[in-house]
């Protein structure tokens, strides 16, 4: 079917106010205390702790339980950073590991069994990859190169809007960029605001369906596209995902030109997130965990130049948290 008679179906439900509170923040209202979640002193006892256990009883990180260990003050730790993702702000990072003291290994058994408190992690590709490693590879982002293994800007974008998006990722930074590399994060609710503001008719073409490129991560024979809107209302819940560039490529490989009315609607919606008093800068540090509710807030990434040296180089952990569903890709 042609996006064109699907945009032209009755128009889907609608949020019609204004969003307000904490999930609706703008750059001049965020406070430290909103985002930063600091690990304290007998959190990193726990965690020393646990480190040690595991060297003399070592486990795949994949295959530890949660369930298997006390750890009751990264408990309550993280119960407050997930009040943060789904009350507050909806972003949180947790400051802060050692790199010095414990192996990557250490470091990402640590990083699963927290993210664990938050929910169960989920395959985050096809060939079902649970940690997925960020650093650039010299590659250059294309139809089936994702921006993520470049060193490119990565511009606005939720994670994975053309599957099943998973509620929450995390991203653990084990080593940092020469220079650049910064992160953003931006609330989607306040972009919502600031459409209905500023360009409702164009707010409401958001409501109905693109074409997003699926980047080949899908079973032989499935359609290389899915079809979703940027905003869905349902059940009193605003759910959002976004990526210019997915739709872009969507249109062009389903081989149907993107209506005007819907490139403008992008347009104008990436002209608001790129509004410094709407998005959050920040530079990341090693041993820093950055939490996303992957629904409610967008990130990008600047573009960044790397150290010559292999084991000084940029490196981040990607993980995909979901209670719903299979644990597979597809969900």
């Amino acid at each position: 079917m042609a996006l064109s008679n699907i945009a032209d179906h009755s128009p889907p439900p609608m949020l019609e106010r204004v969003i307000r509170g904490r999930k609706a923040w703008r750059t001049s209202s965020l406070r430290r205390e909103d985002w930063i979640e600091p690990i304290s002193d007998a959190c990193l006892a726990e965690i020393d702790t646990l480190v040690g256990v595991l060297r003399r009883n070592p486990v795949p990180t994949v295959a530890l339980d949660i369930t298997d260990y006390s750890l009751s003050a990264c408990r309550r730790m993280m119960k407050r950073l997930r009040a943060k993702l789904d009350n507050g702000v909806g972003f949180a990072v947790l400051d802060k590991l050692s790199v010095d003291s414990y192996g990557k290994s250490e470091l990402t058994a640590v990083y699963w069994l927290l993210s664990s408190m938050i929910a169960r992690p989920v395959a985050q590709s096809f060939g079902g990859t649970l940690l997925y490693d960020v650093h650039d590879t010299g590659k250059k982002i294309a139809t089936r190169t994702r921006g993520d293994l470049t060193n490119q800007k990565l511009a606005w974008h939720t994670d994975y809007g053309f599957n099943h998006p998973p509620p929450y990722l995390g991203l653990q930074v084990l080593r940092t960029s020469k220079s650049g590399g910064e992160s953003c994060v931006i609330s989607l609710a306040s972009v919502h605001n600031e459409m209905r503001r500023r360009c409702p008719d164009l707010l409401a073409r958001l409501y109905r369906p693109y074409y997003w490129n699926r980047q080949g991560e899908h079973p032989s024979g499935d359609p290389i596209t899915n079809i979703n809107p940027i905003f869905r209302y349902e059940g009193e819940q605003l759910n959002s995902r976004v990526n210019r560039r997915l739709l872009q490529v969507g249109h062009e490989l389903m081989n149907e030109p993107m209506d005007q009315e819907g490139a403008e609607a992008l347009d104008a919606l990436y002209d608001i997130m790129d509004d410094p008093k709407m998005k959050f800068t920040f530079q990341l540090e090693a041993g820093q965990i950055q939490y996303l509710h992957n629904w409610r807030c967008a990130h990008e990434r600047t573009s960044y130049e790397d150290y010559d040296a292999p084991d000084k180089r940029r490196h981040l952990v990607r993980i995909f948290l979901r209670n719903e569903g299979a644990r597979s890709y597809m969900g």
